[in-house]
């Protein structure tokens, strides 16, 4: 789904999608924000540049994520796969054959419990943990789950890109473009 230690733009608007689409080094984009009207063109855009694109379905204007929404996002938009925070719509759009990320907010202990249950019960492709800046977690959710997980959120620097592969993170999702520029290779290897 991801290369090992990929750097993902988290895309929230046009201005930036013309940024990533110009960065090599970029293989995959989170498109966060559009609408039923121009979300077509924009996926084309990004593909036509040999570009993977998952398409966060719950900011989407005018898109319905129940069964049929997941349906037209697989057989019209053609993303490579979705983002929810919501397990139903990961299941819906696995029934369409689209790779699916489990995006959790992981505020506390509860809700670390109650996301690990939530996505043992959806069963998505990966999971993007969010805030990014928790290592801990990022190894906790690793070894419950053993899915590839994306972190994601307030991350700015590019030790706390480190830190996150370091983890156990496979990609690390960021918005900031300044961040975007990292070397493939980061992560060194243990005791360098």
């Amino acid at each position: 789904m991801f290369q090992q230690e990929e750097v993902i733009a988290s895309v929230h608007n046009e201005e930036i999608l013309k940024t990533a689409l110009n960065i090599s080094s970029i293989k995959t984009i989170f498109l966060m924000h559009g609408d039923i009207l121009t979300l077509k063109n924009s996926i084309e855009e990004i593909q036509s540049v040999d570009k993977k694109v998952f398409l966060h379905v719950d900011f989407i204007q005018g898109l319905a994520t129940d069964s049929k929404g997941l349906q037209y996002v697989a057989e019209v938009l053609k993303p490579e796969g979705i983002i929810s925070t919501r397990g139903q719509v990961i299941q819906h759009a696995k029934k369409h054959s689209l790779l699916t990320i489990q995006r959790l907010f992981i505020i506390d202990s509860n809700a670390l419990l109650s996301g690990i249950k939530n996505v043992k019960s959806s069963k998505p492709d990966a999971i993007e943990a969010m805030p990014g800046l928790m290592p801990r977690i990022i190894k906790e959710l690793k070894k419950s789950t053993d899915l590839p997980i994306v972190a994601g959120g307030l991350i700015k620097s590019r030790d706390e890109i480190k830190e996150a592969f370091i983890s156990g993170a496979v990609a690390v999702s960021l918005s900031a473009f300044e961040t975007w520029f990292v070397e493939k290779k980061v992560l060194k290897k243990k005791g360098e």
